[in-house]
């Protein structure tokens, strides 16, 4: 693959870092994660605007080109890392050294989509939006790093705050479908407001599913009739099993499965997502 770095197009394998570097040194690295369907950049503007806020928050917005360059050196990214199917971009800002990394977007398991997946609780607190604005996204953030070491056989481990708060996944948003409701936590309680995230919460609504956007209790995922995750890679993922409750005895249904059934065609057709991309 080949990647942008230090403004000069590397291969993987002649990619070098200097070790010394500030933004090496103080962990300076913010991040954003894009991938392509039918090899074009998904939502590339809502993911440059929100890496220019996290950037802005601790001083180095600097370091980011405008939007048109960023387009022109993903789609040029695009081209010269042909592969079979789609691809996986990071946007890095290290201090203000600006990186495009490009690789093959892994190909998602069946399984995980017709049958579901298995998630737990994490043991480590993710602080609450008063504590740490959950708008920076940064690589190696403590809460997710140590649970990806606990996941076990579990998709991913939920985090909550130290409220008992639902928050997020150590890489993904969370929803819950109870009384014919869908429910997300709210930003304030801390977590990463995903792109995957906004998209199925526009199409709920489009589809006029009644949605509330609040503060979740932990124990409420207990109860709840459905649950699913989202993330960039995979879209929507429905959940099996929550610690040892079953929630999934067949097949996804309900909610769940009308939004899985419409979102690549709606995320593909809202004209936001492809803002200043040409088809």
């Amino acid at each position: 693959m080949q990647n942008y770095i230090a403004n000069q197009w590397q291969f993987d394998e002649d990619t070098s870092i200097n070790i010394k570097s500030e933004w090496f040194i103080k962990g300076l690295l913010l991040y954003e994660v894009v991938r392509t369907y039918n090899r074009l950049p998904f939502a590339l503007k809502k993911h440059y605007d929100r890496l220019l806020n996290s950037a802005k928050l601790i001083g180095i917005e600097d370091g980011i080109p405008d939007f048109e360059k960023l387009v022109s050196l993903v789609m040029e990214g695009i081209e010269r890392n042909k592969v079979d199917g789609e691809l996986r971009i990071r946007i890095v800002l290290a201090g203000k050294n600006f990186l495009l990394l490009f690789e093959k977007l892994p190909e998602m398991s069946k399984d995980i989509y017709e049958l579901g997946v298995k998630v737990g609780i994490s043991p480590f607190i993710r602080p609450s939006e008063a504590i740490v604005p959950g708008m920076i996204k940064l690589i190696g953030t403590p809460w997710s790093f140590l649970t990806r070491t606990h996941l076990g056989d579990c998709y991913d481990l939920l985090l909550l705050n130290e409220r008992g708060e639902l928050c997020e996944g150590s890489f993904t948003n969370v929803f819950l479908v109870r009384d014919e409701k869908l429910i997300t936590p709210h930003e304030s309680s801390g977590l990463l407001p995903g792109i995957t995230r906004e998209n199925v919460l526009e199409l709920a609504r489009a589809m006029e599913m009644e949605v509330e956007v609040r503060r979740v209790m932990s124990w409420e995922l207990f109860i709840a009739d459905e649950v699913f995750l989202t993330h960039t890679s995979a879209g929507i993922v429905p959940v099996r099993r929550i610690e040892n409750k079953i929630l999934i005895e067949e097949f996804p249904d309900g909610y769940t499965r009308i939004l899985m059934d419409n979102f690549e065609g709606y995320v593909m057709t809202k004209e936001d997502n492809w803002k200043g991309i040409s088809f």
